[in-house]
């Protein structure tokens, strides 16, 4: 009967008819007990049933006595009889098991609810009734109380499951076998499930009871799989023992696993329970655990779970003991893994035992008996194990082989080298192997075992002995053997680098290493030659030649007739990298020098020529300043403020340089074109370093503010001496009144020096001292003594081609030796006071009365600053009013 059409029954049927008739309500239990062992829910229909269930129910308890019912049979029986009541009973539990199952709690609540009529009904029948169908009596009551059992579990009403539980434990003895089995069940089914929710002590009690029902029967008389579930009760009731703190739980459950072992085979669940065991107790028995995982291993039917189970188990002994672990892996190989004909596993366990070696430590001679389990496993596969197991074996190998390199333990690094090409490993493809051979070159040759990294090359295949890299390292043996193929390998390596150099830039430093650097500069000088201080294809040029320049650095303190060409070399190298800058920026490939290595080559050039300036010929220094100077033209203009003050500052520092050179060169050249030639490039370093000296005064401070200012003013000296013997005469003007804003006292008297020693006209030699000594005045801290000296040079000419500079002169000095602070030199006021008064003289003679009174005075003025006592004033005067004036 479908769902619709047991719905349109339901719906159809009145009561008292259809429905009201106890087949008809078998019938339609049993339409449900389908339509749910099927998975249909329909929860009207369920709900319609329920509903005339319990109409029928309440109508034959109210007409128990007088109404009558046809049963199966057709015979008549009473309403309220036993037999009626056992199959509406079966009935009600069956369906209500079904609605379990299928998780229908409230509706198997309603029909257990009914269903308790029926079970009353059974046990208040009379002794004859009882008589007959006791035994079927009984055994519905105990259905009935383990069905109200199982659903006060599922409604979690655990202690209404206690209540039911007890209105059975006082009959256990009475129980069949099928019962007590299947009561068993359910109680260990509550048991798992609070054990499964962490609800250890609970699980520990309905797992107790559960074992409790099952051994009140024989085992004989139990089923086949009574004997399974007494292992599943034991063994969930120790792991719940375990979860379980304090109150001898654990010795309870190690008391549970002794007796589950103490059976005639090994059982997997058991083994497994005591392992458990075992990492639950703080203090454990290793070689008891071990013994454990060797049963394991004997015993277990190897399928994926179990393989993937005990090597779990494995894996916790690994972390307490390797030695142990590599036992068992190597037994679980050899005496099981090999009979099954699974490659998938060997290669497996293979990883793992390797992965075990090589990563653990505490292993003795674990070299040995890596080695040992490989050639037994050699002698027993029929052939090699897998090219994925062979890449995972060796990559955890050259890990190893790496660690014991870098630690400098080569003697163990070859013996791992060799285990990498043991035979089981044939699937390697050359290149790995091509691989593991060079490393294992390199481990001999840091042992200097000679010998041994010949036979190594000599077992190599053509395409590895030809490669670069294998090149390469018998270039480092022929450096540090002596060979005389030093010249082939290097050869070999310089064609094989048309688009990675690393290799050659390695011999280079290898080279070097080894006190080899002639031989390394050899070699990169003739690749710069022959590229004409380009690259090859596909080397990086920068690289190349920071490598060729440290190299060449270091051969720059020789002495001898080394050290020119050395020097020559230096410079050379430094220009040619300028001259590629410029090139590769040009063409817009800024990726082949960018600006990272022009900062190298920009910063390296000025720190040589600042540190051999003193030691080199001034021109030698200089093209490495002007080089330098190249370098920052090359970058861009809009780079951030931060760079571009610091490239200012950078080309600051070279015009000073290169200017400070350049005025040395020009004192000692002999010839005059290329006196002045020198004179003209320094002007142009001083304006550059005035320019950028301008824009960066305001955001100097501190020292670097002070040092930059003293160069400044150096370099307007050296200006000023370039523009005097160049006869720019309008510039050197010029270059006094800038020099307004120093207040350095050295300062003048090197131009005050310049200017003196000159031939320059003298109204220009004039107007360019009485600037200097209009300035000096106002300088506190500048040499009496050399401002005196200046002042009688420029009075001496200006009485010859200025007098109004003279006489202002003479004023000056009587004002300047009127003030206290400063002391004018005596010798220079008396020459003064004498020359003056005797141009006075001059000018008496000369019938000049007015000017002759205007210098008498003047040298009066003088006079009488002199620190004589005033005899020199005196004297003066005497002759002054000894002269007769014209009216």
């Amino acid at each position: 009967m479908g769902t619709r059409v047991l719905s349109t029954n339901l719906y159809s049927s009145p009561l008292g008819t259809a429905v009201s008739s106890m087949q008809t309500i078998l019938k339609y239990a049993t339409e449900l007990e389908v339509l749910l062992r099927g998975g249909t829910r329909p929860p009207t229909l369920a709900t319609d049933l329920l509903k005339h269930i319990d109409e029928f129910s309440e109508y034959r308890l109210r007409s128990a006595d007088n109404f009558r019912e046809v049963d199966e049979q057709g015979t008549r029986s009473t309403a309220g009889s036993s037999p009626n009541a056992v199959r509406v009973l079966k009935s009600a539990l069956k369906t209500t098991k079904l609605c379990l199952d299928q998780h229908h709690t409230a509706l198997a609540q309603r029909i257990v609810e009914r269903a308790a009529h029926y079970e009353e009904t059974l046990r208040c029948c009379g002794k004859d009734e009882v008589q007959e169908i006791g035994s079927q009596r009984r055994d519905l009551s105990n259905e009935y109380y383990m069905m109200r059992i199982a659903l006060a579990w599922r409604q979690d009403r655990l202690d209404l499951a206690e209540n039911w539980l007890s209105k059975l434990e006082s009959t256990l003895a009475e129980y069949d076998p099928v019962f007590t089995e299947k009561l068993a069940d359910l109680l260990f089914e509550i048991g798992k499930e609070r054990h499964e929710k962490a609800a250890h002590e609970a699980a520990v009690r309905w797992l107790e009871r559960a074992h409790d029902v099952l051994s009140s029967q024989n085992l004989e008389g139990l089923s086949s799989d009574a004997g399974d579930l007494r292992i599943a009760i034991s063994h969930t009731s120790a792991r719940a023992l375990m979860k379980v703190a304090g109150g001898g739980a654990l010795e309870e459950a190690w008391n549970i696993a002794n007796e589950l072992d103490a059976g005639p085979s090994d059982k997997l669940v058991v083994l497994m329970l005591k392992l458990d065991l075992h990492d639950a107790t703080s203090e454990s028995d290793l070689q008891e655990y071990s013994n454990l995982l060797s049963r394991v291993v004997r015993t277990i039917h190897i399928t994926e779970a179990t393989f993937r189970t005990t090597l779990h188990y494995i894996h916790k002994l690994r972390s307490k003991s390797a030695t142990f672990a590599h036992t068992l892996l190597e037994q679980f190989l050899l005496e099981r893994l090999l009979d099954t004909g699974n490659p998938e596993w060997v290669d497996r366990l293979v990883v793992t035992i390797i992965w075990n070696m090589t990563t653990s430590t505490g292993i003795a001679n674990e070299q040995n008996a890596l080695r040992n389990m490989l050639d037994t496993l050699w002698g027993k596969l029929p052939h090699s194990i897998g090219r994925s197991a062979t890449h995972a074996a060796q990559t955890l190998l050259w890990k190893r082989i790496e660690t014991s390199y870098d630690h400098g333990q080569f003697v163990e690094a070859v013996a791992w080298c060799n285990l990498s090409l043991h035979e089981v490993f044939d699937t390697t493809g050359e290149l790995n192997v091509g691989k593991i051979q060079r490393k294992l070159i390199l481990c001999t040759l840091a042992t200097s075992d000679y010998a041994m990294v010949k036979t190594t090359y000599s077992t190599m295949s053509d395409m590895a002995q030809i490669a670069q890299e294998t090149q390469y390292l018998m270039y480092k043996v022929g450096l540090r053997s002596g060979d005389s193929e030093l010249g082939r390998c290097l050869e070999a390596i310089y064609k094989n680098s048309a688009k990675d150099a690393t290799l050659l830039y390695a011999c280079v430093l290898e080279a070097q290493h080894n006190g080899q650097r002639e031989q390394a500069i050899s070699a990169l000088q003739h690749v710069l030659d022959k590229y004409d201080y380009e690259s090859p294809p596909g080397v990086n040029l920068p690289a190349l030649l920071r490598c060729m320049a440290r190299l060449l650095v270091k051969d720059l303190d020789v002495s001898g007739p080394r050290a020119a060409p050395a020097i020559e070399a230096v410079c050379q190298l430094f220009e040619g990298a300028a001259g590629q800058a410029k090139t590769r920026r040009r063409e817009s490939t800024n990726q082949e020098f960018p600006l990272s290595e022009m900062d190298w080559f920009s910063r390296n050039t000025y720190n040589l020529a600042l540190e051999y300036c003193s030691d080199w010929d001034p021109g030698q220094t200089l093209r490495l300043v002007q080089t330098c100077l190249k370098f920052i033209d090359l970058y861009p203009q809009d780079m951030d403020g931060v760079t571009l003050s610091d490239l200012s500052l950078r080309r600051m520092f070279c015009d000073f340089l290169g200017g400070s050179l350049l005025v040395m060169m020009a004192r000692e050249e002999d010839t005059t074109e290329a006196q002045l030639q020198y004179y003209l490039s320094l002007r142009k370093h001083v304006k550059s370093f005035q320019t950028h000296f301008e824009a960066q005064i305001d955001s100097l401070h501190g020292g670097a503010k002070e040092d930059l200012t003293r160069k400044a003013s150096t370099l307007l000296t050296f200006d000023f001496e370039a523009a005097v013997r160049l006869k720019e005469w309008v510039d050197a003007n010029q270059i006094v009144k800038e020099c307004q804003s120093y207040e350095d006292p050295k300062l003048y008297g090197m131009l005050a020096d310049i200017m003196l020693s000159s031939d320059a006209p003298t109204e220009t030699m004039i107007t360019v001292l009485q600037q200097i000594v209009n300035i000096s005045w106002r300088i506190n801290s500048i040499d009496m003594t050399k401002l005196s000296r200046w002042v009688r040079c420029l009075f001496q000419l200006a009485m010859i081609s200025n007098v109004g500079i003279a006489e202002f002169l003479l004023d000056q000095v009587s004002t300047l030796a009127k003030d206290h602070t400063m002391t004018y030199p005596a010798e220079e006021l008396e020459w003064l006071a004498t020359t003056s008064f005797n141009r006075a003289v001059d000018f008496y003679c000369a019938s000049q009365d007015e000017a002759c009174k205007r210098w008498a005075e003047a040298a009066l003025g003088v006079a009488k600053n002199a620190n004589d006592g005033g005899q020199l004033h005196e004297l003066l005067e005497t002759k002054y009013l000894s002269l007769r004036w014209q009216n």
